[in-house]
């Protein structure tokens, strides 16, 4: 059976009751034993299970190694995984093996010398008011200076990153001719490479389905995904390829077979849950009356790591330094779906879990973040970027305000705090962990952590009633002095 107009992957061709019933019971009867890769079912690797290989630590190589040869004969590439490899394995050698670990010395010393500016910059920026008015606190400022210099001028410990580095990088300047991945790979089957009808059917058949998917509402584009519809590169069609590569391998073969994929981010394999896309499974049954289970190989290879740890990677903001972008909180969520919805005055912003720096799954509503406007494919306006903050009264990092409130409308759940040069706003939703919105009055006593709002005034971020334990003390306080005076005039 070749690959046409017949027989292919249409996420708008209807489906029948009877086939969706069957599909998602046999999907949901097997899942279990599948994703303990029990049974005899065959294995395909998506490329970045492989590639992903150079960027992994030296003890999870070893691992990774040692899975592929105990499912070495169930173990499948289709010729397009095959293709991509090959393509792209030097590179990214180069890229997430040698590069990163090459940069680690000069990252260092690029940051001693980031460091000794910027104290230097301080220093100077505040030598006229330090050294003539604060002659000690200005010496004492030298002081720490030199001793900071000290430390992290610290040669020998450049001289270890160096060796060490020089250690691994010699022992492996041949993994581009002796490469033991390569060898293991070189013995899997590979699948009947399609044919140049069938290659131009797909890429045709691609941009059309690419097309309805993007001109959908992002609230329900999910429905008509396909392989390769969360691809930013030009050509975006390779996972279309590796998805009917494999569905005709299941139809020649007449078995289900277990696709795993360390791609979640995208959305195009697997939805943020790590669950494949229902309509993948219906209509995978409905052309070959058999399943692909698409797995992350996280869930089914616990104990290997496949993190790239020469990737560099950006927390998640969790203090305020200088406010980044725009600020506001999240008004909607829905984590299983993996989008939300971003206050601002105007019109509520759309996000989705790839638009998200972090965990999408540990976002909460009313959570502040920051963001960026970009818009989509209709030209309408969404979040990108989108960060968490935490505003934390414990944090040093956040000068923490004292004032008392000026106006207060416990029905709309919101307050004003008397701050010069004017009153700052905030809402209910604000109020810090069991801060009881209702014990508010015009004048009573606050702390609170000023940022900002999606216009980029200032607001209140975080609010709650200053220590009882300090009024009592001062009203002690205020009745011993009475006492002690009213009996000194006895």
């Amino acid at each position: 059976m070749n690959i046409n107009e017949k027989f292919y992957f249409n996420p708008k061709e209807k489906l029948t009751v009877q086939v969706s019933n069957s599909a998602l019971r046999s999907y949901a009867e097997q899942f279990e034993i599948c994703s303990k890769l029990e049974g005899d079912f065959p294995i395909i690797l998506d490329t970045n299970i492989l590639l992903g290989y150079y960027g992994m630590s030296q003890q999870e190589k070893k691992k990774l190694i040692e899975f592929l040869d105990k499912f070495k004969d169930r173990i499948v590439l289709t010729k397009q995984v095959e293709e991509e490899f090959l393509r792209n394995r030097l590179t990214v050698i180069k890229k997430d093996f040698f590069g990163p670990l090459n940069k680690i010395s000069d990252d260092y010393t690029k940051m001693r010398n980031d460091i000794e500016g910027s104290l230097r910059a301080f220093r100077e920026s505040k030598k006229k008011i330090l050294s003539q008015d604060y002659p000690d606190l200005f010496a004492k400022l030298q002081g720490i200076e030199e001793e900071v210099k000290a430390v992290v001028n610290n040669d020998e410990f450049v001289i270890q990153i160096k060796s060490r580095v020089e250690e691994t990088t010699t022992d492996h300047k041949n993994i581009a001719l002796i490469d033991d991945l390569l060898d293991k790979v070189s013995k899997f089957k590979i699948t009947e490479e399609l044919n140049t009808d069938e290659v131009e059917f797909l890429e045709k058949k691609f941009l059309e389905h690419l097309n309805d998917y993007k001109n959908e509402k992002e609230i329900s584009r999910w429905k008509l995904a396909i392989p390769g519809c969360g691809e930013t590169k030009e050509d975006a069609t390779g996972d279309y390829l590796i998805y009917h590569e494999a569905l005709k391998y299941m139809l020649e073969n007449k078995t289900s077979v277990i696709f795993l994929t360390n791609d979640v981010t995208k959305g195009d394999w697997l939805q943020i849950d790590r669950n494949p896309h229902n309509h993948y499974i219906e209509h995978t049954y409905r052309l070959t009356e058999n399943i692909l289970y698409i797995i992350h190989a996280e869930r089914t290879l616990p104990k290997i790591s496949f993190e790239n740890i020469h990737q560099i990677t950006t927390p998640i903001v969790t203090n305020i330094d200088i406010p980044i972008s725009l600020e506001s909180t999240i008004i909607s969520l829905d984590t299983e779906k993996g989008f939300g919805f971003i206050y601002t005055k105007d019109e509520n912003l759309f996000f989705s879990y790839t638009d998200y720096d972090g965990n999408f799954r540990e976002l909460e509503k009313n959570n502040v973040v920051t963001y960026d406007i970009s818009t989509n494919f209709n030209g309408e306006p969404k979040a990108i970027n989108v960060k968490k903050i935490i505003y934390d009264f414990d944090s040093s990092k956040i000068e923490l305000y004292k004032s008392t409130i000026s106006h207060i409308n416990k029905y709309r759940g919101i307050g004003f705090i008397s701050h010069q040069p004017e009153n700052l706003y905030f809402h209910q939703a604000f109020l810090d962990e069991n801060v009881d919105f209702e014990k508010f009055e015009i004048g009573t006593s606050v702390d609170y952590l000023i940022g900002t709002n999606d216009e980029g005034e200032k607001i209140a971020r975080k609010v709650r009633i200053t220590e009882e334990l300090d009024t009592t003390t001062n009203i002690v306080h205020l009745a011993d002095s009475a006492k002690n005076k009213a009996d000194s005039i006895k």
